[in-house]
C-alpha cells in the first residue's frame, strides 16, 4: 500500500495535479509500490534504471472522497549485459513510457497503483 498524504490534503484544490505529480516523482523508480508497475511496463529494455521519473496527470475523476487518476509515466530502462569481465556491451538507458491508474482515498491518503498500458 502507498500513502500519499500531501496529495490527499490537496484533493479538490487547483494544486492537486501538481502535488500528486511531485509526490509520486519524489518516490523514485525503486519505491516498492512504484517499481513493480514500472518493471511491468517496460517494452524496450529489461530493467528499470535508477534515474528520476516524470509523471504527467492525464485525467482525474473524483467521487465521494475517492480519486481515480490516469498517469503517464516517463522513465528509464536499461538492457543488462551478461556481466562478464569481457562483456563489450555498455550499460545504457532507454526512455520508457507507461500509463498507470491511481486510486486514492482522500480521507486516509492510502493509494493503489495498477498498470494500464505499456506504450
Amino acid at each position: 500500500m502507498l500513502r500519499l498524504a500531501q496529495s490527499a490534503a490537496a484533493s479538490s484544490t487547483p494544486a492537486f495535479n501538481t502535488t500528486l505529480a511531485r509526490e509520486l516523482e519524489a518516490l523514485g523508480p525503486q519505491h516498492p509500490a512504484l517499481h513493480p508497475m514500472l518493471q511491468s511496463g517496460l517494452s524496450q529494455s529489461s530493467a528499470v534504471a535508477d534515474e528520476p521519473v516524470s509523471i504527467c496527470i492525464l485525467g482525474v475523476d473524483e467521487d465521494e472522497g475517492q480519486i481515480r487518476a490516469r498517469l503517464g509515466v516517463v522513465y528509464a530502462g536499461i538492457i543488462a549485459g551478461c556481466s562478464c569481465a569481457d562483456d563489450p556491451t555498455p550499460v545504457d538507458s532507454l526512455t520508457e513510457r507507461c500509463e498507470l491508474l491511481l486510486d486514492l482515498d482522500c480521507a486516509s491518503g492510502s493509494a493503489r497503483l495498477s498498470l494500464l498500458d505499456r506504450c
